[in-house]
């Protein structure tokens, strides 16, 4: 099993610019087993 994780942020530098949103696919390695999504 693994994780794919994408992550939108409003720009690329952590003091300033924040996450806008979180999504997670959790595969089994033939399908997609899981979701998350913010």
């Amino acid at each position: 099993m693994f994780a794919i994780v994408d992550i939108e942020t409003t720009g690329g530098y952590s003091g300033v610019h924040r996450i806008t949103e979180i999504a997670i696919l959790v595969h089994d390695g033939e399908k997609i087993t899981e979701t998350f999504q913010t």
